[in-house]
């Protein structure tokens, strides 16, 4: 009878497999199902834009979370045709303001090109005047409507527009000039002036702080000796400290105005000429939005940002 040796790797039941000159082990006893099971992956697909808040959820949360938007769209759209229905309301009874708060309110539930046409027929008062396009507000929102709603509204007011722009550019023009050579030549001034109060009040303020140190230590020595010497000087020091705290009030009041002038000159409202074109230029800027759209509006801001850097 033959007898069968086992080896006690096999026993074990053990598999051995050499793999590149090492030995890796392998426990062939152990079954599938005790494996330890991965998480499953779970992959979101978009139709639209990327959207960062959906990643990593799972398919329940993401439904969850989708139902949820769904919800908030309906609810919003349900807003939005409320507010349209109270503005065509007011609009048919010639209430235009009213009618043009209840479009603004209904674009801020949904925004679509129907209630953006709306809003801007209710500004201009039915396509009668422009004048409501011109204002700071309307001007920036129309500067970055629809591209149809603009076409729309420019098509009646366009070349009305334009020549505004080009009168008041004409007027503008000989003002720039002169307030701007006005203002430089009341710059040097204003700015000598402004030095001269500053270089006093300094000076008096370091003298305040000079005769108060003095105050400090001719007191220091009044119980130190018996000579009149420490008192005579408190008291000098003492009217000396009121004199340069007199005087540094005043100088602190002159070179507060001497400031301010120099900050008013460069503000154009300082000046009847001045207010003029800043009249005109805020105008011109309204102008430039309702025709230029935003481009001009980015013009705007790359000019400012320039002075600012500038300054």
């Amino acid at each position: 009878m033959e007898e069968r040796i086992i080896d006690k790797d096999e026993l074990r039941g053990v598999k051995k497999r050499r793999t590149d000159g090492e030995e890796d082990v392998v426990d062939i006893n152990t079954s599938d199902a005790e494996q330890p099971e991965e998480e499953p992956e779970y992959t979101v697909e978009f139709d639209g834009e990327y959207d960062e808040d959906l990643v990593g959820l799972t398919p329940t949360q993401l439904k969850e979370e989708l139902e949820r938007r769904e919800r908030l769209r309906e609810e919003a759209h349900a807003e939005a045709v409320k507010y349209a229905a109270s503005g065509e309301a007011a609009f048919a009874a010639g209430k235009f303001k009213e009618a043009a708060r209840d479009f603004r309110d209904a674009l801020g539930y949904e925004d679509t090109p129907e209630t953006e046409e709306r809003l801007y027929a209710a500004v201009t008062e039915n396509y009668t005047d422009a004048e409501g396009l011109l204002q700071a507000d309307n001007a920036h929102s129309f500067a970055a409507a629809d591209e149809g709603v603009r076409a729309r509204v420019l098509d009646v007011f366009g070349a009305q527009l334009r020549a505004e722009r080009a009168a008041a550019e004409e007027q503008a023009a000989p003002l720039r000039e002169s307030v701007s050579s006005a203002q430089e030549e009341r710059r040097a001034p204003f700015a000598a002036n402004r030095k001269y109060y500053l270089v006093r009040f300094l000076a008096v303020l370091a003298a305040l702080i000079v005769c108060a140190v003095g105050i400090l230590v001719s007191a220091s020595f009044l119980l130190r000796t018996q000579s009149p010497v420490p008192t005579i000087l408190t008291i000098v020091f003492g009217v000396l400290t009121f004199v340069m705290f007199v005087l540094t009030v005043i100088y602190a009041r002159k070179l507060l105005v001497a400031a301010r002038l120099c900050r008013d000159n460069e503000r154009l409202s300082s000046t009847e000429e001045g207010s003029r074109l800043e009249a005109l230029e805020t105008r011109l800027a309204a102008l430039a939005l309702v025709l230029d759209g935003t481009a001009a509006e980015n013009a705007a801001e790359d000019e400012h940002e320039q002075d600012a850097q500038d300054e």
